[in-house]
């Protein structure tokens, strides 16, 4: 018998996008993939212990690598296995694959994710990896997440190295949102079922990277450590301009409290709650 795998590939994606979004398409992802990238962080050191403290919030997903994964092979939060890697002692920005969409059906994941930087000299070979693994996820019916990052080996015109164009979105923020839509686009193309990309920093610029989108879910990443204020306000912002939630790790695991941390940040992207309420969660 042929199996139609554009049939039964889109019931498969359709369920297990179902698993990864509330009912009101909202979503909240704790990637721990930085044990893999920059290893043992301070609050990544006793790992089962912060694996529990995320548990207890109830976020959508979890992403990580097989290891970590492991760790939550009896929880029923679905969970995200990323095909993509590099560490920060080599060449970071090169991502390249490192396992299939056959060993992540084997863990019972719900999505797969491979990562892209967008202007490094390793983009290319980064798009030929995904558009691999954008159609291995088609068939198998695996929702694919591209995680879309402004990233390069280059040096800002003052001459030190700005890996992550943080001086254009500081200074030069219309550039920057260019970059940035056109990292969301090149995901668009390649496949992608959910995004995740940068915030760029005011709410009326990143409405032109949802569009970008093409209706395509975008989540923001969390970036370099904030107070919890910055990052709620951050939050709340991306959502207000047409987000679709988070994928935020070292500001939720390295968090004083992981556990009430993503708990607030829920009542934000979930129920669009004040930022003051949120910081009252928070600290009560």
């Amino acid at each position: 018998m042929l199996i139609n795998y554009s049939t039964s590939s889109s019931i498969g994606k359709t369920k297990r996008m179902n698993r990864l979004f509330s009912t009101n398409d909202r979503c909240i992802i704790v990637p721990l993939d930085d044990n893999l990238i920059s290893g043992d962080e301070i609050g990544l050191h006793n790992l089962r212990n912060k694996i529990k403290h995320i548990e207890n919030a109830k976020p959508n997903a979890v992403l990580g690598y097989y290891g970590s994964l492991e760790l939550m092979k009896d929880t029923t939060i679905p969970t995200i296995l990323n095909l993509t890697a590099s560490t920060v002692r080599s060449t970071h920005n090169n991502k390249i694959h490192i396992t299939n969409i056959e060993r992540a059906l084997a863990l019972g994941v719900d999505a797969v994710a491979a990562h892209i930087n967008v202007s490094s000299k390793y983009e290319s070979e980064m798009i030929k990896n995904i558009g691999f693994i954008s159609e291995k996820c088609d068939r198998y019916g695996m929702p694919l997440m591209i995680l879309a990052y402004p990233r390069t080996e280059g040096k800002s015109e003052h001459g030190e190295i700005d890996e992550n164009y943080l001086s254009d979105k500081e200074s030069n923020n219309d550039n920057y949102v260019k970059l940035v839509s056109h990292c969301v686009r090149i995901a668009v193309e390649l496949g992608a079922d959910i995004i995740k990309t940068h915030y760029t920093g005011k709410p009326e610029m990143f409405n032109r990277v949802i569009e970008s989108a093409n209706g395509k879910p975008v989540l923001i990443a969390g970036g370099q450590m904030v107070s919890s204020l910055e990052l709620f306000t951050m939050v709340k912002n991306s959502i207000e301009a047409g987000a679709s939630g988070i994928c935020i790790g070292r500001n939720v695991f390295n968090a004083t409290n992981t556990t009430k941390t993503i708990c607030a940040l829920k009542k934000i992207v979930y129920s669009n709650e004040s930022i003051n309420k949120a910081m009252g969660l928070l600290n009560n």
